[in-house]
């Protein structure tokens, strides 16, 4: 993701934006071809947090991530074994 210049970031953003639902899935570590849990979240959610690391990033490329205990708290799930 693109932190600058801004005409970049919008960019980077709407691959986000342009999607009705984000899907994130978390596999199982001892078996990682199996999943564990999928989580569907709204794109304004993962915007939100997106914006919020690329806001505390010092590069103006970053990789931004979202951890279980993350989509937990803002994510509903829809799949879990």
């Amino acid at each position: 993701m693109f932190k600058e210049p801004q005409e970049k970031r919008e960019e980077s953003l709407y691959r986000i934006w342009r999607n009705k639902k984000i899907f994130l899935a978390i596999f199982l570590k001892e078996n990682p071809l199996k999943i564990k849990v999928i989580y569907e979240i709204e794109p304004k959610i993962l915007v939100v947090e997106t914006e919020r690391q690329l806001d505390r990033s010092n590069n103006a490329i970053s990789h931004v991530g979202f951890n279980e205990s993350w989509a937990e708290k803002n994510g509903k799930v829809v799949y879990q074994d």
